[in-house]
């Protein structure tokens, strides 16, 4: 028996747990209420689960939880158990402890490390207890490569490491994607209202560190050179009407909150690039599967501190990295995109492949896969 541990289970993580399920036959463990004051969209699993009872003793900390772990452990006896691995997740100490005693294997899914603050276990103790966490652990799942070999020169024995390169329903998606290349491009701009010959989107919450702000800056001087283009932003978020007011007299078209996989993935065909100069995420992902390729800004001292998709993003082939604070660049490096016919068939290849090699829905369950069959076998 399998038991994976999660604080809260969000739409987009549906499928994966599904796929999870049906592979491995793991059951999900969810928190019964999740932190308070989060943005994150909460949702019933469509898979075997389990409500377990949670205590999180600050409203806007959504990570310092206390789980009710002891129930499922009593209930299903497992053999093997999954975690959600942050420092301040209290409940995953008592695993630890009790491990020895039950005898189950203890696999931790994490980041790795704090991207915000980097890797620095030499210097930092929390760090330091990270490098002790996954030492102690039976196997250790990392979201990307860059994680593992950042992580990996701290771990004693490196055949417990694996990737399960973070993803979205690929299959779905790629499902939708075809049928609107069948339709063809001209066509599915005419269904979404789309107007302009060029389009630009950002699909993803409005919050500062993904600088909207900046995109609507960009799109001012893109707009100045280019006369038939539009920008499309989709979401909700605390800087919507502060975009709103900047973007007055612009061709901006303020969509709010879509998560119907059918109407976002039609606006991501129906657009030339997804561009989101701040923090970069799975919405790499989604836009990968529409052929949309992705911009945004190399990180600089001060950010954007993109999670680990952002290795999906190869300057030039499946997307842009732009040098920090400078939107002239930015702007330049779109126009030329914009106009050059062979750029863009070019990119749609490297971008399928990218999606079929790395960052599709089987590689990353594969990754869980691996890491399971790794500590059934008794290593360790």
């Amino acid at each position: 028996m399998i038991l994976v541990f999660q604080r809260v289970l969000t739409h987009y993580r549906l499928p994966i747990f599904r796929e999870i399920n049906k592979i491995t036959g793991a059951i999900l463990c969810l928190g019964k209420g999740g932190p308070k004051g989060t943005f994150l969209s909460k949702v019933n699993p469509d898979s075997m689960h389990y409500r377990i009872r949670d205590y999180y003793p600050f409203i806007r900390n959504d990570t310092l939880v206390i789980q009710d772990v002891l129930t499922p452990l009593i209930k299903f006896r497992p053999d093997v158990i999954v975690v959600e691995f942050a420092l301040c997740i209290l409940s995953n100490w008592i695993l630890l402890f009790l491990r020895p005693f039950l005898g189950y294997k203890l696999i931790l899914w994490s980041h790795g490390y704090n991207r915000q603050t980097g890797f620095h276990p030499e210097r930092l103790f929390a760090d330091k207890l990270r490098v002790w966490w996954m030492n102690k652990a039976d196997a250790v799942i990392l979201y990307g490569q860059e994680g593992k070999k950042i992580v990996a020169p701290y771990i004693k024995d490196n055949k417990k490491m694996f990737v399960a390169q973070n993803s979205l329903d690929t299959i779905t998606l790629l499902k939708i994607r075809d049928r609107l290349e069948k339709i063809g491009k001209e066509r599915v701009k005419k269904q979404v209202g789309f107007t302009k010959r060029y389009n630009l989107i950002y699909v993803g919450r409005l919050l500062k560190e993904k600088e909207p702000n900046r995109l609507i800056d960009v799109y001012k001087v893109i707009s100045k050179k280019i006369d038939n283009i539009g920008l499309h932003i989709v979401g909700n978020g605390p800087m919507m009407g502060e975009l709103k007011m900047k973007s007055k007299n612009l061709r901006i078209r303020f969509w709010g909150g879509i998560t119907d996989d059918e109407a976002t993935g039609k606006m991501l065909y129906a657009s030339d690039l997804m561009v989101m100069p701040g923090y970069l995420g799975l919405s790499i992902v989604h836009s990968f599967c529409f052929d949309c390729p992705v911009v945004s800004q190399k990180q600089g001292f001060n950010g954007p501190f993109h999670a680990p998709e952002i290795e999906y993003v190869i300057d030039g082939r499946t997307g842009f990295l732009t040098p920090y604070d400078n939107n002239e660049i930015m702007a330049k490096i779109i126009i030329e995109y914009l106009l050059d016919e062979a750029k863009l068939n070019e990119m749609k290849q490297e971008i399928r492949k990218m999606v079929e090699k790395v960052c599709s829905l089987g590689n990353m369950i594969k990754g869980f896969a691996e890491a399971i069959d790794y500590v059934k076998a008794g290593n360790r």
